[in-house]
C-alpha cells in the first residue's frame, strides 16, 4: 500500500494528452476508502487539465489474450447465434477484478460529471445525461446554449470512453445472467430474449453498486437480473397481462397444491389460503384469472385442417328460425304441395298437423277417405318422394335445422 500511494502521488502529474493504462489507473487510485473522493477528484482535475485519456482497447485485447476459454456451467441452450461461443471467449470477473472495475468506473463518470457541469449542463441533468449512451450524452451537449471551461473535443472523447469503460465492466459480468435464465427456460417466452433483458439489467446494477460495502457485484447484480428476468414473464408469458401481485400469489399456490399432492391429496381453498397466508376468498379469486389465451387460427383435429374459428357461431346474425317470419312456413309448404294431387295434400296436412291441428294416425285418414289404412300409407310415400325433389328441398332447406 505504501508503495502504492508514492506511485500514485508521483503519478498525480499527467503529460498533456497521455493515454493511462487501466493498471496504472489502479495503482494513482489505491488508496484508503476515506481518502477515495479526495483522491478522485484531485486526478480527474489532471486528467480534464492534460486532456488526458484511458487505454480500453489495449486492456481489452491483453484481457482476452491471456484469458483462458470460459467454462460456465448450466449455460443456456441458445440456438441459432454465436451467443455461447462469444461468452465463454470473455473470462469473468474475479473478486478482485470486480473491486477495480468498480472504482474505475467511479473514477471517470464522476470525471465526466464534472466536465458536463463546467460545460454547462445543469446540475439536476448531470447524472441522468451520463447513464445515456454516448450518442445521447453527446446530443445533449452539442445542445448547449453556451460552452464554457473544458475542451469539448476531449469531452467528447471522455464520454465515449465512458460508455466504453461501462461496457467492458458488464461483460466482466454477463456470466452472471446465465444462471437465473436458466431457472425460467421454458415458461412462454425465449431463452434469447431473457438473457437480453439480463443483460441490460447489469447496466442498472453498475449505476447501483457502492464497492465500499464490501459486497461482490456479482451478488448484488444477481438481485437485479433475477427482478429483470421475471418482469418479462410476467408481461410477455401471457397475451392477457395480469398483475405481477397476482401472479406471485398464482405461484405460492401452485406450491402448496403441489405441497399438498405430495402428502397425497387435494387442498381447498380454505386450506391452502392458511398456508399462504391469505383468505380463501383470495385464492378463489387469483384461481380464476388462471386462463390463457388460445389463436382462433389454431387447428382443431389432424383430418381437415378446421380451425377453432370456423367451429364459433356468429352472434350478430340471428338464428335460422327467429329469422323467418310468421307465415312463411305455411305459405312455402302450400306453394311446394300446389302441383301434388288433392288427395295426397290432404293425407300430408292430416299426418302431420300441416293444417294446425293435431296429426291423425292412418287408421282415421282412412275412415274419412273410405280407403284402407294401407292405401293411406303407399299414398303418403308417394307424396313425401315427390316432396323430395331438388327443387322443392330448395325451397324447404331453410326451414331445415
Amino acid at each position: 500500500m505504501v508503495l502504492a500511494k508514492l506511485f500514485s502521488r508521483s503519478r498525480l502529474k499527467l503529460s498533456v494528452e497521455q493515454v493511462v493504462g487501466l493498471e496504472e489507473l489502479d495503482l494513482m487510485l489505491d488508496v484508503e476508502t476515506d481518502r477515495f473522493e479526495a483522491t478522485s477528484s484531485r486526478l480527474g482535475k489532471e486528467f480534464a487539465k492534460n486532456k488526458a485519456l484511458l487505454d480500453l482497447a489495449g486492456h481489452r485485447a491483453r484481457r482476452l489474450a491471456t484469458a483462458t476459454p470460459a467454462v460456465i456451467a448450466d449455460t443456456p441452450d441458445v440456438r441459432g447465434s454465436h451467443y455461447q461461443a462469444d461468452l465463454r471467449r470473455i473470462p469473468p470477473m474475479e473478486r478482485e477484478e470486480e473491486f477495480r472495475m468498480a472504482r474505475r468506473h467511479e473514477f471517470w463518470r464522476n470525471l465526466v460529471e464534472s466536465c458536463l457541469k463546467q460545460a454547462g449542463v445543469a446540475e439536476d441533468q448531470v447524472k441522468e445525461i451520463a447513464r445515456q449512451p454516448a450518442h445521447v450524452a453527446r446530443t445533449a451537449l452539442r445542445d448547449l446554449p453556451t460552452r464554457r471551461a473544458v475542451d469539448l473535443t476531449w469531452l467528447d472523447q471522455a464520454i465515449g470512453q465512458l460508455e466504453d469503460l461501462r461496457n467492458l465492466y458488464v461483460e466482466g459480468a454477463l456470466y452472471i445472467v446465465l444462471g437465473t435464465v436458466n431457472r425460467y427456460r421454458g415458461l412462454g417466452v425465449d431463452t434469447a430474449d431473457l438473457i437480453q433483458e439480463g443483460n441490460a439489467s447489469l447496466f442498472q446494477a453498475i449505476d447501483g453498486f457502492d464497492w465500499r460495502r464490501d459486497v461482490r457485484f456479482r451478488t448484488y447484480a444477481q438481485y437485479w437480473v433475477h427482478q429483470a428476468v421475471l418482469k418479462m414473464l410476467y408481461n410477455s408469458a401471457r397475451t392477457v397481462r395480469v398483475p405481477i401481485w397476482v401472479q406471485k400469489v398464482l405461484g405460492k399456490i401452485r406450491r402448496a397444491q403441489e405441497a399438498g399432492r405430495r402428502e397425497g391429496r387435494e387442498l381447498t381453498h380454505e386450506e391452502i389460503g392458511e398456508r399462504i397466508g391469505v383468505s380463501a376468498e383470495k385464492v378463489a379469486w387469483v384461481l380464476a384469472t388462471r386462463r390463457y389465451a388460445v389463436s382462433l387460427d389454431a387447428e382443431i383435429g389432424n383430418e381437415d385442417g378446421t380451425s377453432l374459428v370456423q367451429m364459433l357461431p356468429d352472434e350478430s346474425l340471428a338464428s335460422i328460425p327467429e329469422s323467418i317470419p310468421p307465415g312463411d312456413l305455411r305459405e312455402v309448404l302450400a306453394g311446394a304441395m300446389a302441383d301434388l294431387p288433392p288427395r295426397e295434400q290432404r293425407i300430408l296436412q292430416r299426418r302431420f298437423g300441416l293444417d294446425g291441428k293435431d296429426p291423425q294416425t292412418l287408421g282415421e285418414i282412412a275412415v274419412d277417405l273410405g280407403i284402407t289404412a294401407e292405401r293411406v300409407r303407399q299414398l303418403q310415400n308417394a307424396a313425401l318422394g315427390r316432396m323430395k325433389k331438388p327443387g322443392k328441398l330448395r325451397m324447404l332447406q331453410a326451414f331445415v335445422e
